[in-house]
């Protein structure tokens, strides 16, 4: 396929690289006007001139121009929600965007496109989509198109900032979000009723049609295939669709749209209506199906691409798909440009590029080799759409399918056939109920069947497996073997240079798990909001993870959202310890993904589950992992590293806690762990309050340490001046989320910590809080602020005994490999201390260091 068969593919490609350009580049307006005019006039005299190449060179130039002109920042006009608000409670007027999500028991989330603030009992214009979460019961249902008011307190977003994280705040702002904003269901309430826009009442009948007639489970099933409603879809549901590789079926995407494109034409051709009547109607349906299920990339690519189709059937011309392919990208990137680094599109556009430029010499290919034409052209399809969107769902979701190939070939036709019984489903029960009925009951078997074949795909072992993100080298390198794959077959040097890139993206790849090791000890405090996650890596290559972050019922899990795709990037698919001080829901509650998508050595707990963490409980018991309930003198080896564990004391272990403390907690019998290593030590505290402290004191054991966590997120119940004054720390790491409810650090616990002389870093300001030591110097880095510290550490410090004279510790945790200095018993009597004083106060700043899957 030439460029002349597609002429429309190169100034999308030209358009799309303009925005890409955008993200890096920060070019003058008036630069950037003259450069584009410039290249239009060079454009035209060269054609004039018949020079063609430089003429298309030069218009694709000015394209890459104009779109760099397109996504150039703006100021927000001075109306603008972000401009007019201030600081404090506001009330805003506005309108709902879209339908609510209530995606936990007690909060909902709603998009309002903004009208009025209330400024001193003065309306006030004000325009600007908010981004609302709302707590509580409102006191009536809301629905899209709906005004209403709202007390709330507007913000910035702030999402986690880590290493290799989703960057939240930049995705709003590509979506035109500023701020985000919090409230009160019974601070809000509606300005109109609930009248919706007609695609919006049609949506909601369908939805309404399909759960009257069907089970919850085939409901939900049925919404997602035919509408892309997947919000009362079952987890397991969704999840084993993503494991089998074929979750893009619940996408609403090109094969909806060819299905209710054919069956709207082969349905009025059999009435005899004219053909190109027949595609006028067919493009109308196609219209007002894309007005219903909503503005997804991929209904926009299917829908624009059918009606490009549809008209030149009206004009009697012959359709060019990759023609039609490029012109939707094309109106899609100039309407909205920041849709070019959405994933759906990413992978809509991907995976028919794939399809449209591959699938021939594939299938071509499978032929020669003596496959039947009717296996031929399915495996080549499954085949190049799985290729062309493989570096795309790596770099996205860490996920790469193994069975995708071979499940799609069964599921896809499955799920055609139950998408179009639903859509004559729905459209039956309106025109008849027991026409409707019937098709219902019949669509019930064929989604039963549609759901067992997806559980057999999901179910293989190692159907989907995680990996690092690739960098852009790897992507680069990959597609440019893609694109020569049609000409491996007759050009011996296409064929050699596919399969020197090929190999070349693989070793790209696979770099994060041969990159070598740098010898040091490695501590990383995770942004996880309100919480704790830390990470702790050993020059030998052991993995332990304390605490999980937030998790369970009707609460964000930031295990899975959070920690796990931070242990991908590392990358780690095996974590030696996992460790929960506490059950708390904000430290044990993401261990349940964490159990459930690792490979875990050893759970290390204090014998103690509360309620709320039933579900941390199942997971802990159906990974089977060894688990071990520890208290006070335990010491144990993880590779070079002596953990010595200061809380709880021995007791009944196996309880279940009621009422363990004012707030029914278990916060005083939290794990307290100290690590030493080459003389550099680290305490952490889990939740332990006051009155844990005091108990710990008593008991006296060696608490003084050179890095502190601080308890409970900087809580004034914790970290008092005795504990400090036994600790010493040099640095203090208190975990916390950004503008908690809690206010947490309490200004008593940051002025005791000021006070203790201890260098203070929160991940609420500081993101991700990345600690390197070699064992004579520290470095401290900063994520959000991309600074880090090297702190020297004095080697005259006098050590502080952990051990008692020849006392051997009870357990060894992994493989050590590091010679005579990982030995047990060399190991006790060269750790013995681990608070040196920093010798230099002052170290330096500057970038931070390179981290795996930070790229």
């Amino acid at each position: 396929m030439g460029v002349a068969a597609a002429p429309l593919v190169p100034l999308a490609l030209a358009w799309a690289g303009g925005i890409a350009a955008g993200a890096w580049l920060s070019v003058p307006t008036p630069w950037l006007i003259a450069g584009g005019t410039s290249l239009l006039v060079v454009a035209a005299m060269t054609l004039a001139l018949r020079q063609e190449r430089l003429a298309s060179a030069a218009l694709l130039l000015a394209v890459c121009t104009i779109a760099l002109l397109r996504v150039h920042p703006q100021p927000p006009p001075p109306e603008h929600i972000a401009a007019v608000a201030g600081e404090g409670p506001i009330t805003v007027e506005g309108t709902l965007a879209e339908e609510p999500v209530r995606w936990a028991p007690d909060r909902m989330r709603l998009l309002l496109d903004v009208e009025a603030i209330w400024d001193d009992e003065v309306r006030r214009p004000a325009t600007g989509p908010l981004l609302l979460t709302i707590y509580g019961e409102t006191a009536e249902a809301l629905g899209e198109g709906q005004r209403l008011w709202a007390q709330l307190r507007l913000h910035p977003p702030v999402g986690f900032r880590n290493p290799g994280a989703f960057d939240y705040p930049a995705h709003l702002r590509r979506e035109g979000i500023l701020l985000v904003g919090t409230g009160r269901g019974d601070r809000l309430g509606a300005l109109t009723t609930d009248a919706p826009p007609w695609p919006v009442r049609v949506r909601r009948w369908a939805v309404a049609a399909m759960r009257a007639r069907l089970p919850e489970g085939s409901a939900a099933l049925l919404a997602g295939l035919v509408l892309g409603e997947r919000s009362a879809m079952p987890r397991e549901t969704g999840e084993a669709f993503r494991r089998a590789g074929v979750y893009h079926v619940l996408a609403v995407s090109g094969s909806n749209v060819a299905l209710l494109a054919t069956s709207v034409f082969v349905s009025l051709s059999l009435l005899g209506l004219p053909r190109r009547l027949t595609a006028l109607i067919a493009g109308a349906v196609l219209a007002g199906f894309a007005l219903v299920v909503g503005s997804q990339a991929s209904v926009l690519r299917a829908t624009v691409m059918g009606l490009l189709i549809l008209l030149a059937m009206l004009l009697e011309r012959e359709s060019q798909v990759a023609n039609a392919l490029g012109l939707a990208a094309l109106l899609l990137l100039v309407w909205r440009p920041a849709d070019l680094w959405d994933p759906g599109f990413q992978l809509s556009f991907a995976a028919t590029a794939g399809i449209v430029y591959a699938t021939p010499t594939v299938r071509e290919a499978l032929e020669a080799h003596g496959w039947p034409p009717w296996l031929a052209v399915p495996i080549a399809v499954s085949l190049t759409a799985q290729c062309a969107v493989t570096p795309i769902m790596a770099a996205h979701f860490n996920q790469l399918s193994l069975v995708g190939v071979v499940a799609n070939l069964l599921v896809v036709p499955l799920a055609g056939a139950a998408t179009t019984l639903g859509l004559l489903a729905t459209l039956g029960w309106g025109l008849s109920e027991v026409l409707g009925g019937l098709l219902f009951e019949a669509l019930w078997a064929l989604l039963l069947l549609l759901r067992l074949a997806v559980w057999a795909a999901a179910s293989v072992p190692a159907a989907m497996v995680y990996v690092p993100a690739p960098g852009w080298a790897a992507i680069l390198v990959w597609y440019g073997a893609l694109l020569l794959l049609p000409h491996a077959g007759a050009r011996p040097w296409a064929r050699r240079a596919a399969v020197s890139l090929l190999v070349a993206a693989a070793a790209l790849s696979a770099w994060p798990w041969l990159r070598p090791g740098d010898g040091r000890l490695r501590v990383v405090f995770l942004d996880v909001g309100q919480g704790d996650a830390i990470v702790i890596q050993l020059p030998e290559g052991q993995r332990m993870l304390v605490d999980g972050g937030t998790g369970g019922a009707g609460r964000f899990d930031a295990g899975e959202r959070v920690v796990a795709p931070f242990l991908w990037n590392l990358p780690a698919r095996r974590l030696d310890v996992v460790a929960a001080t506490h059950s708390d829901a904000d430290h044990a509650g993401g261990l349940a993904a964490i159990m459930r998508g690792f490979h875990v050595g050893e759970v290390w707990e204090n014998g103690r589950w509360g309620p709320g963490s039933e579900e941390t409980v199942r997971a802990v018991e159906r990974a089977r992992a060894p688990r071990r309930i520890l208290t006070a003198g335990q010491r144990i080896w993880i590779g070079s590293a002596l953990i010595t564990v200061l809380n709880p004391a021995a007791g009944p272990p196996g309880e279940v806690i009621s009422g363990a403390g004012p707030s029914g907690s278990d916060n005083d019998h939290s794990l307290v762990l100290r690590l030493d290593w080459r003389g550099v030590s680290l305490l952490l505290t889990g939740d332990l309050s006051l009155d844990g402290e005091a108990t710990l004191l008593e008991r006296g054991p060696p608490l003084r340490s050179l890095v502190l966590k601080v308890a409970h997120h900087g809580s004034r119940f914790g970290t008092g001046r005795p504990f400090l004054e036994a600790a010493r720390p040099s640095v203090a790491v208190v975990s916390v989320g950004a503008r908690n409810p809690f206010r947490h650090p309490t200004g008593e616990t940051l002025w005791r910590l000021a006070a203790a002389r201890a260098r203070l870093y929160r991940t609420d300001r500081d993101g991700a809080i990345i600690l390197d030591t070699d064992g004579r110097h520290l470095w401290i880095t900063r994520w959000a602020r991309g600074i880090t510290e090297r702190l020297d550490l004095d080697p005259e410090a006098p050590p502080e005994n952990t051990t008692a004279p020849g006392e051997r510790p009870e357990a060894v945790v992994g493989r050590a490999g590091a010679g005579e200095r990982a030995s047990p018993r060399r190991r006790a009597r060269t750790t013995r201390a681990a608070a040196p004083a920093l010798r230099d106060q002052g170290g330096y700043q500057g970038r931070a260091p390179s981290l795996p899957g930070s790229s």
